[in-house]
């Protein structure tokens, strides 16, 4: 990319700026990547041909420095003179139907809103999936952490440090534990999966020298890995690509995973919305210290007599 194109800025986050289309065929390659970089090895979805629903930050991955460079810009990941990160916070999947070896998903990235929280300022980023036909088969917001504020110690200690005693409840609703070794080795593997992602991008996953100056001082995983990590554990206590069926999957990170995090994928059901045709799973992610590193909530539609 030229060196004098702009970096894109707050002020040119305008609601309603689309990315070009990007066009992705499910093979069994690609999702053999998929299910090696999330260690996703509980379940054969080759033998339904139906792919984890983790797969659709893949198949349909967010491009948020190609709407950018739909008005000419480049991303503050891509700027070679002060490269900055703009990190996973969230992300909201809405499933249509399911995804199979041999489909073509079509999937354009649009900048959905901007918003100010806490001195904090984030951008929402919406993809929307289709099939070859046209047909819609998920869509997803995915929130980035685009400035942050002035920093507040006090806070930030409590909220990296301090262990959170609710896990341990947790633990008595299922009784279903999916343990996850981070390593250097996993953090770079889900980074190097195509998604699309220009040359100069500049990213936490792979690049250790560039996150050593970023939020998190050191190269930490993927949040969509992590929401990978949840759909696993739902699988195991579900069935495997439940959640394709209509579901809804709304994730948050809550602190980083480095290297040599060792995670425990817990979660329990509530009752509540079983009476609406709806059942819904609390899924944590507790790191070694105690400290909850990741949280998704998912809910899928009860089937009778289920």
């Amino acid at each position: 990319m030229p060196d004098n194109i702009r970096r894109f800025e707050w002020e040119d986050a305008q609601p309603g700026l689309r990315s070009d289309e990007f066009i992705v065929p499910v093979s069994a390659e690609s999702v053999l990547q998929y299910s090696d970089a999330t260690g996703d090895s509980s379940v054969d979805y080759g033998e339904t041909g139906v792919v984890p629903p983790g797969y659709i930050f893949v198949v349909a991955p967010q491009r948020r420095h190609a709407t950018m460079a739909s008005v000419g810009f480049r991303a503050p990941e891509q700027d070679p003179e002060e490269p900055r990160s703009t990190p996973y916070v969230g992300s909201d999947v809405r499933y249509h139907r399911p995804v199979k070896l041999g489909d073509i998903v079509h999937s354009v990235t649009v900048l959905n809103r901007k918003f100010e929280r806490s001195g904090n300022r984030f951008i929402v980023f919406r993809v929307e999936a289709t099939d070859d036909e046209g047909l819609p088969v998920a869509e997803y917001d995915y929130t980035c952490l685009w400035e942050r504020g002035p920093r507040r110690e006090t806070q930030e200690r409590g909220a990296s440090n301090r262990p959170d005693e609710p896990s341990r409840d947790i633990l008595a609703g299922t009784g279903t534990v999916l343990v996850k070794l981070e390593s250097a080795d996993t953090i770079s593997a889900y980074g190097r999966l195509p998604v699309g992602r220009p040359d100069d991008w500049l990213s936490t996953h792979t690049n250790e020298e560039f996150a050593r100056t970023a939020i998190f001082g050191a190269a930490v995983n993927a949040g969509v890995a992590t929401v990978g990590y949840t759909v696993q554990w739902l699988d195991i206590v579900e069935e495997p690509g439940v959640l394709w069926n209509g579901g809804r999957l709304e994730s948050r990170a809550l602190s980083p995973v480095k290297a040599g995090d060792d995670l425990q994928i817990i979660g329990e059901r509530s009752e509540v919305q079983e009476n609406d045709g709806l059942r819904s799973y609390e899924i944590l992610a507790v790191n070694q210290s105690g400290v909850k590193a990741f949280r998704s909530v998912a809910t899928i539609p009860v089937i009778p007599g289920d």
